[in-house]
């Protein structure tokens, strides 16, 4: 059975052009894949007049502009680029959805459409970053929720576990909680709270781990609320972009032969906000496959973020997180009793 996935390509800063031609390169490599681009028919056949195999047009005309509040937005608009992505899920009519427009408008659309795991209370946006370690750390959340209490934290953890578990192949991730120093008595009354559910949970917790430990692979998923997350996600693609800057501009001074001079480029690549390795951050407890993608992504980051949707939606993530939570009893209610 085919793999489908729901490509909105209005969103992000070069839509439809990086999009549409992302999903194009995607195609190229993954023929036993179908992709649905939703988004003006027009607009789209400019780029690509002939539609290789295995791709779709859903035309709509309505999308949702950057910096539109997305609630409003999508009331209004119905047949929204993004809500009509998450509907074609919802329908059964594709297996996940991609879009790299307004994150707040994907959220809204998802939980509008696909609504959460059950027993899951907020969903997470989870970021892979690069580490020592060979997959990277998984760090959430990273923007959606800004004031979060203590059992939260752990049903990031529960979220972040299972899709480690299942597209990273690792049976018992380490699990971490973002803090200000090792020590468990260290943190504010959230993190403080959490280290103990944490500690007394089912998981592999390492304990806590402090923002300059964070890349050298001491824990293989990292939570924290949305507000730290955001901040320490903004503030890492900028210093990761400055000492490129600073390295290439090093570079230009020394006399480095054409071919090393790649070789160094491709290493540093790595580690940039837009490397194809972290192009893409999936929606943990959608009750459906939600992944997002940075606004400025390029055609081979979206063609990544494609393969990434697809493997998520193939390994039975949304399952295992709803049977762990389940299992550990973390909603509010639990904890409250």
């Amino acid at each position: 059975m085919r793999m489908k996935i729901a490509v909105d390509v209005m969103g992000g800063d070069f839509a439809p052009q990086e999009l549409v031609l992302g999903a194009q390169k995607f195609l190229q490599n993954n023929a036993d894949a179908e992709l649905i681009l939703v988004g003006k028919e027009s607009a789209i056949r400019e780029i690509m007049p002939e539609l290789p195999s295995g791709c779709h047009i859903y035309d709509t005309e309505e999308f949702v502009e950057m910096g539109e509040p997305p609630m409003q937005a999508l009331r209004k608009k119905k047949n929204a680029s993004i809500a009509v992505a998450a509907r074609l899920v919802q329908e059964k009519k594709a297996d996940a959805l991609l879009s790299a427009g307004s994150t707040g408008a994907q959220m809204v659309a998802s939980l509008m459409e696909l609504g959460r795991i059950p027993g899951v209370d907020r969903p997470a946006i989870s970021v892979m970053l690069p580490s020592a370690k060979e997959h990277g750390v998984l760090l959430l959340d990273v923007g959606a929720n800004v004031d979060c209490k203590p059992h939260h934290l752990l049903q990031f953890a529960l979220m972040g576990s299972a899709y480690y578990q299942k597209v990273c192949k690792i049976s018992q991730p380490a699990i971490g909680l973002l803090s200000i120093g090792e020590e468990a008595s260290k943190g504010n009354d959230l993190t403080k709270s959490a280290y103990e559910l944490l500690q007394n949970s089912s998981l592999n917790f390492v304990g806590n781990v402090e923002a300059d430990h964070l890349y050298y692979g001491k824990a293989n998923v990292v939570v924290c609320d949305g507000f730290v997350g955001n901040v320490l996600l903004k503030a890492s693609e900028s210093i990761s972009e400055l000492i490129q800057g600073a390295v290439f501009k090093a570079a230009q001074t020394l006399d480095i032969a054409p071919e090393k001079m790649k070789g160094l480029k491709n290493g540093v690549q790595k580690f940039s906000s837009d490397a194809p390795e972290y192009s893409a951050a999936p929606l943990l407890g959608i009750n459906g496959v939600s992944v997002v993608c940075h606004g400025k992504s390029k055609a081979p980051v979206i063609a990544n973020a494609l393969r990434l949707a697809a493997s998520y939606a193939s390994t039975g993530v949304i399952d295992l997180i709803q049977k762990q939570v389940e299992k550990e009893g973390t909603g509010e209610k639990s904890q409250n009793s």
